[in-house]
């Protein structure tokens, strides 16, 4: 009796063994080849059975056997088409036993299968309460290696002996995620939830799994923790991180916004036609969602915020630094811009290297169309820092160095008009600080670039090209661009199109104010066709900013002499000026338009400059 035990006993090892080989090969046939793999799970197996094989190997209470059914239904979890085979073990809470095993190895893929198993369906998807469960086992996960396993031997030995049955296979078919360490599935599972803004707030609101020890870190913590340590860039889950970040400071609604990018319907209008298909039961019920699921403007600012004071723009570059991928880096420069958007913190990202990691991203000569992403996402990064940041606080080399990368995302034409507009703005703010920055833009053939980005479809962009060649003057170069004929009717057409485009009129009008006191470009703006017709539209156009700036003109073109002196009188513009004197001098005709301060004030630099026009002219 005792021989046929031991003879049943070495039968339903052997029996296991194999069951254990065909798992193996099936979580890797899923990895690699997705199609081969479903069918593997559902018909390659004895008799044509492997779901209840699989079952067998959960209950077989083999530690070994375990953690290759944790890395089956992990991995056949991320397969759409295998997902209704693994609905029924969720549902009958077959994955309990591996959930709740000592080993985190088998913890973990269960967790992942659960997670995305549990959000491709909707009742669970639905329920805050299995979310907030699964929350809790990954953030376990995170720590696992740091704290230790009550069952640190048998989670070592049953490791070993999974990396050793893997590479008895061949290896076409050894699975890589075989060596996923706990921490990587945790942060697998956390990826597939942090979608949810619930999920989102608690995380950055500094969430412990309830019973956790006092001094242990928050899950935000431990993921800033993760990425910065070294060689983390390089990791596995560097991808994981990267997305975790990145979802943390953005809202569903606008990833939904951003899909429709570049398509021929936007999101407004495909949630019409959405609707047409959909009963008033299913809209009361999707509107209660979508009411659950606000994510505002203000929530997302403010958990941006909690990111930057968690040093988790630290956690991205030390993630950079070491990554390979163009998938992760990719993730990490879309989500630093998506963190730069929010002006407060652009300061602290600065501080803790976002900038320099954008400047350092070389992708050679001839960068691939994936690349050439990764770069467009880097140096959006840096328009969006350096909008409103001083420029004062940044290194020599970093102003320097952003120049080259801002101008050639002007140029980029497969960049949004967002991006190019940022662009612009930064350009604007570096090119008026110094001398060095002017000659930089010079250097990096900048002007012509500019004048292109003038002609944009986008008012808002032409707007902004106007602003920054406008900071130019009075660079020798900028100068010589402004004397030539046909550029300086340009200017000229942009200062009398203020109707349309205000801003950008404003800004024109602005450049010629600060280029006129040079004689050479004096004489050719005189000279210019519509010279008269833009300074006789502008003083009576009533717009109080446009007249301040044609008032500075006309004052330097008369302090010029000789034929730019006469040039104004054949405007008509003394006699303007004192008809206005004679308008506005009185203190109570002035307060009869209801001014605003601030129309009061340029009132004010308008009559003042009246005055002294009249007084240059008699």
């Amino acid at each position: 009796d005792e021989e046929k035990d031991d003879d049943n006993s070495g039968r339903n090892e052997d029996e296991l063994l194999v069951k254990m080989k065909r798992g193996q090969l099936t979580a890797s046939l899923l990895i690699g080849k997705s199609d081969v793999g479903v069918w593997a799970l559902k018909h390659g197996w004895s008799d044509e059975s492997g779901v209840d094989e699989l079952k067998q190997l959960i209950f077989s209470s083999d530690s070994r056997a375990m953690s290759i059914a944790s890395e089956l239904v992990s991995a056949a979890s991320s397969v759409e088409k295998a997902r209704p085979l693994l609905a029924n073990l969720v549902q009958e809470g077959t994955l309990e036993d591996l959930l709740i095993h000592p080993n985190a190895d088998v913890r973990s893929g269960a967790a992942s299968c659960a997670a995305k198993i549990g959000l491709a369906s909707k009742a669970l998807s639905e329920d805050e309460g299995e979310i907030i469960a699964l929350l809790d086992i990954a953030i376990e996960l995170l720590f696992e290696e740091d704290e230790g396993d009550n069952e640190s031997d048998v989670k070592s030995n049953s490791k070993q002996k999974a990396i050793e049955l893997s590479k008895s296979l061949p290896k076409s078919v050894q699975s890589p995620s075989v060596e996923s360490t706990s921490m990587d599935r945790g942060i697998e599972v956390m990826t597939y939830i942090v979608s949810k803004t619930f999920v989102k707030e608690k995380i950055v609101a500094g969430y412990k799994p309830e019973g956790s020890p006092p001094d242990r870190k928050s899950a935000l913590e431990r993921l800033v923790e993760i990425g910065c340590a070294p060689n983390s860039g390089d990791a596995q889950l560097a991808f994981g991180l990267a997305g975790i970040f990145n979802l943390l400071a953005v809202s569903m609604e606008t990833l939904r916004k951003e899909a429709f990018i570049g398509k021929e319907i936007t999101k407004e209008q495909y949630d019409q036609l959405q609707a047409l298909g959909k009963t008033e039961e299913e809209k009361d019920i999707e509107a209660k969602n979508d009411a659950k699921e606000e994510d505002t403007p203000a929530a997302v600012r403010e958990r941006i915020r909690k990111l930057a004071n968690a040093n988790v723009p630290r956690a991205m570059v030390k993630l950079l630094d070491g990554s390979t991928s163009d998938s992760t880096q990719e993730k990490l420069f879309e989500g630093m811009g998506r963190m730069a958007s929010e002006q407060s913190v652009r300061g602290i990202m600065i501080q803790q290297g976002c900038l320099t990691s954008c400047l350092q991203l070389d992708k050679g000569e001839k960068p691939n169309e994936a690349e050439e992403k990764i770069l467009r996402q880097a140096r959006s990064c840096i328009a969006k820092l350096l909008v409103t940041t001083n420029p004062s606080i940044l290194t020599v080399s970093q102003k320097s160095g952003s120049i080259g990368p801002l101008l050639k995302l002007v140029k980029d034409s497969d960049a949004t008009d967002l991006m190019h507009f940022e662009a612009l703005l930064s350009l604007t703010n570096l090119a008026g600080f110094s001398d060095e920055t002017k000659n930089r833009v010079v250097a990096q053939k900048g002007i012509p670039i500019l004048s292109y980005a003038m002609f944009s479809e986008h008012e808002m962009v032409r707007q902004a090209a106007t602003e920054a060649l406008l900071n130019m003057v009075p660079h020798p170069t900028m100068m010589d661009y402004l004397k030539k004929e046909d550029n300086l009717k340009v200017w000229v057409a942009f200062a009398l199109d203020y109707e349309t485009n205000f801003a950008c009129a404003r800004a024109a009008v602005g450049c010629l104010a600060m280029a006129v006191p040079d004689p050479e470009f004096a004489n050719a703006l005189v000279a210019c066709p519509k010279f008269g017709e833009m300074i006789r539209t502008l003083l009576e156009c009533g717009q109080l900013e446009l007249m301040h700036r044609v008032f500075a003109v006309v004052a330097s073109l008369i302090e010029h002499g000789g034929k730019c002196r006469d040039a104004v009188i054949s405007t008509g513009t003394g006699s303007f000026c004192k008809a206005y004197l004679e308008s506005y001098h009185d203190e109570k005709n002035v307060k009869e338009f209801n001014f605003s301060p601030a129309e009061r004030g340029s009132l004010a630099a308008t009559l003042s400059l009246a005055k002294e026009i009249v007084k240059l002219l008699s």
